[in-house]
């Protein structure tokens, strides 16, 4: 099903980057800077990308890291609004003072 913004396509990667995993990371989520998954902690636990496939721990993993990327949500997450990083990588609703994009 195509997005309502973008006829007939879901994903377009625009930039990526390879990172060697120091945590087991899952496809599709969001992934630090450090290897691991981001937290509120800033720094190399800010999101990077969005992995494109799972890695286990000294893996190397390539990750989206612009316009757009499939990630896993933590639940149902309705067109449009903003997200950011929950348990896991995996996306949650966010705010327009927190966030990492949008769904």
């Amino acid at each position: 099903m195509a997005s309502q913004n973008n006829t007939g396509r879901q994903f377009d990667k625009q930039h990526g980057v390879t990172i060697v995993a120091t945590a087991a990371l899952a496809a599709c989520r969001f992934a630090a800077y450090d290897g691991g998954y981001p937290s509120i902690a800033g720094g190399a636990k800010d999101c990077q990308g969005v992995t494109e496939h799972a890695a286990e721990i000294g893996e190397a993993v390539s990750l989206t890291t612009g316009y757009s990327a499939l990630v896993e949500a933590e639940a149902a997450i309705a067109f449009g609004v903003y997200v950011k990083v929950g348990t896991d990588g995996k996306a949650v609703a966010g705010t327009a003072a927190d966030h990492c994009g949008r769904a």
